[in-house]
């Protein structure tokens, strides 16, 4: 989670229309026990300049007749006007506040500065994901194009929607459900929002595979031959090039889901009732796996992800034996 500086510059920004500068400021003559409860900056807002006192994150949120209390001692030692900057407040609070002429600042939900500025417009919190549920497909996508095409780190995340193939409203949406879970953190660079991933390599991977999912949506028995691009070899065909694991005597092969239907509508291939009158297993996949695999195979972690469930105890043995194999 930001910090409460960051998300306060975070919320001014849009109100103010530009990003505020903040200074540390002494407070060397406060009482010990507001020293420990708040850090003090300088802000200069519309032409005037305030002392913001920043709820430390151990603390606990206090009634309104103590921040009252706390301002009165803390306003004499400042030439500047005092405003407090809390992590969280009620409304029932928020409004006695109000009533009391206290100065205060809620980042991402209300500001009462008076003569400056005013935002007590409710507003209520989007649910994050659980942390148990699985990622959804897009999340799913830019996690493993990061770790298997391209670090996406530091690139913004317009930049990220044209290489996997999403719109920019579905990537802040992406980068609000990888915060949720603690996949990444985010950070401005610039104007622009970046991604920071809070671990690399095969830690990364080993980390978000409880909340990944197969991309496997359907299967369908087809003849189609032969079958051509943008299918790619998946299942245990796949496993069976990369490992030791021996074939099935039909082959699989992978399409985004959209081509799959829009192949089947158009008569490219015919589904069968069963094994017996086809040519191939062919499976419909929630992301494009073009995105990562090469020009023939799906790649390694979808590929591991499609077969993670498989009964056969050689089957997950092979798969253990692909995830070795890659260069983190």
């Amino acid at each position: 989670m930001a910090s409460l500086q960051q998300r306060l510059l975070d919320y001014l920004e849009p109100l103010t229309g530009e990003r505020p500068d903040l200074a540390p400021e002494t407070a060397t003559n406060l009482p010990l026990f507001l020293r420990e409860r708040f850090d003090f900056q300088n802000i200069r807002l519309f032409g005037k300049s305030y002392i913001l006192a920043l709820e430390k994150e151990n603390g606990d949120s206090e009634s309104p007749g103590e921040y009252e209390n706390q301002i009165r001692l803390m306003q004499p030692q400042f030439t500047e006007s005092v405003a407090l900057v809390l992590q969280r407040i009620p409304s029932y609070a928020r409004n006695r506040m109000v009533r009391l002429g206290i100065p205060f600042i809620v980042p991402g939900s209300q500001t009462f500065l008076p003569a400056a500025l005013i935002d007590l417009r409710e507003r209520f919190a989007q649910p994050k994901p659980d942390k148990g549920k699985k990622l959804t497909p897009a999340a799913q996508c830019l996690v493993l194009y990061h770790l298997q095409r391209q670090p996406l780190e530091n690139l913004p995340l317009r930049d990220i929607a044209e290489k996997i193939g999403y719109s920019p409203i579905m990537l802040t949406k992406v980068k609000d459900e990888l915060e949720a879970t603690g996949v990444c953190r985010t950070s401005r660079m610039g104007r622009s929002i970046v991604l920071e991933f809070t671990t690399r390599g095969r830690n990364l991977w080993e980390s978000v595979q409880p909340i990944l999912s197969s991309p496997v949506k359907k299967t369908l028995w087809v003849r189609w031959d032969p079958p051509s691009s943008p299918a790619l070899i998946a299942g245990l065909t796949a496993l069976s090039r990369k490992t030791i694991m021996a074939d099935d005597r039909l082959p699989t092969y992978a399409l985004l889901s959209a081509t799959f239907q829009a192949n089947l509508e158009h008569g490219l291939y015919n589904g069968c009732r069963g094994p017996e009158e086809a040519n191939l297993r062919l499976e419909s996949w929630s992301y494009n796996p073009l995105l990562f695999g090469n020009t023939t195979m799906v790649d390694p972690l979808s590929l591991f992800l499609s077969l993670r469930d498989f009964p056969d105890e050689r089957v997950q043995q092979q798969l253990e034996i692909l995830i070795d194999q890659i260069p983190w």
